[in-house]
């Protein structure tokens, strides 16, 4: 009965320390970020991995094989120092303040806002390269419109696979719990070249996000209706009609709720470098978007951030 009340904490003193400091940048000059260590050390498996030129079935076999292993000896080695640091005085202040690097609140809200600057600056140019930093496509056929529904659109995903995902986990596991998530996009980073092999990746990811990614939206869907009721409830009216037309149906709550919220249309079709990409419409909106929703969108953001933590407060005080 202590595991809970224990693990809510350290996802509280984790989400309250990130959001305002993130992972410093001289810290990471000097021992890197974490999240590198364990791409690093599941490193030591990829000979389990095979070339290309195997079959399609030895590939997905070996794949499984290798995301099993890592994930595995990153849980166990997270597992014996979490249980050696709970011997500790205020153990869960210190396992609190290293599951911090496992967050990306601090980092989300910055990289969003460099794009909504270089939007108010009207250079689209750098608008666009500073989406490249949550984006992982080539942007220079983007317009502003584009660019800003982009943004909202990484806002969303990344709320969800980079922040409340790994805090639920947290919350319910400890430090043990985020890791394993770290560490399971760590063994996907690797495999990520060969879509064969990276099946059971693909699964495990999937149902690690899927009860988070649901309840995202419903953060921004509470955190627009502190504000304004009629937004709160045009969010959860998009989650109910659009969820299913989403590209990623794991993902789509947020997105949804993004889009109801600040009654803007995400998705649609769009041109990524010389590949044309048809989306199916999420919101019936406004399509023309601009800086000004950009910032909206960033508001929302932190009021989500805001409603998270202190939820996660309340549930630790009274677990």
């Amino acid at each position: 009965m202590l595991v809970i009340p224990t693990t809510m904490t350290v996802a509280f003193i984790a989400l309250a320390i990130e959001r305002f400091l993130g992972f410093p940048s001289p810290l990471r000059r000097i021992v890197d970020h974490p999240a590198n260590w364990l791409y690093r050390l599941n490193g030591i498996f990829t000979a389990l991995v095979p070339d290309d030129n195997a079959g399609i079935f030895r590939r997905k076999v070996m794949g499984a094989a290798f995301c099993v292993l890592s994930l595995t000896v990153t849980v166990a080695l997270a597992a014996v120092a979490t249980s050696a640091l709970r011997n500790l005085p205020y153990a869960w202040f210190w396992e609190g303040v290293l599951a911090t690097p496992f967050l990306a609140q601090y980092a989300l809200r910055v990289r969003a806002r460099a794009v909504a600057s270089a939007l108010e600056a009207n250079n689209l140019s750098a608008a666009q390269q500073e989406l490249t930093q949550l984006v992982n496509h080539d942007l220079s056929q983007l317009d502003e419109s584009d660019v800003t529904r982009g943004c909202l659109e990484a806002v969303a995903v990344n709320t969800a696979t980079a922040i409340v995902t790994p805090a639920f986990w947290l919350a319910l596991f400890g430090l043990p719990g985020i890791i394993a998530i770290s560490a399971l996009s760590a063994t996907h980073r690797r495999l990520a070249h060969d879509r064969s092999a990276h099946r059971l990746c693909d699964l495990l990811d999937t149902a690690a996000n899927f009860l988070p990614a649901r309840l995202a939206g419903l953060l921004f869907a509470g955190a627009a209706s502190m504000t304004s009721p009629s937004a709160g409830a045009r969010a959860l009216e998009t989650i109910w009609q659009d969820a299913g037309k989403s590209a990623n149906w794991t993902l789509s709550w947020p997105e949804c709720a993004i889009s109801g919220s600040l009654d803007v249309s995400l998705g649609g079709p769009r041109q990524y470098g010389d590949n044309w990409v048809d989306r199916n419409w999420i919101g019936d909106g406004q399509h023309q978007l601009n800086a000004g929703d950009l910032r909206s969108g960033l508001k929302l953001l932190a009021q989500t951030l805001t409603l998270f933590t202190v939820l996660v407060g309340i549930a630790a005080a009274f677990a």
